[in-house]
């Protein structure tokens, strides 16, 4: 399947994923650097742009509860 990337006024940019894995991942990061959004549908690409899934944090541990003496 392929990866395709948008810029406003510019065309749509097609990615194949067969190409080898250190080629996708220097051009994403190019795309990216350039200004390009990753987008779903290369036929309307500006209400097809896909949004990224923000990182969760991690739930913090509970505290043991010092002794009174």
């Amino acid at each position: 399947m392929a990866q395709y990337w948008y810029k406003k006024d510019k065309r749509v940019k097609r990615i194949s994923e067969q190409d080898d894995d250190r080629d996708v991942i220097l051009q994403v990061k190019e795309l990216k650097a350039n200004g390009y959004v990753k987008v779903s549908d290369r036929r309307n690409p500006g209400s097809s742009i896909v949004k990224s899934k923000p990182k969760t944090k991690p739930k913090s541990k509970a505290k043991p509860k010092s002794k009174k003496k």
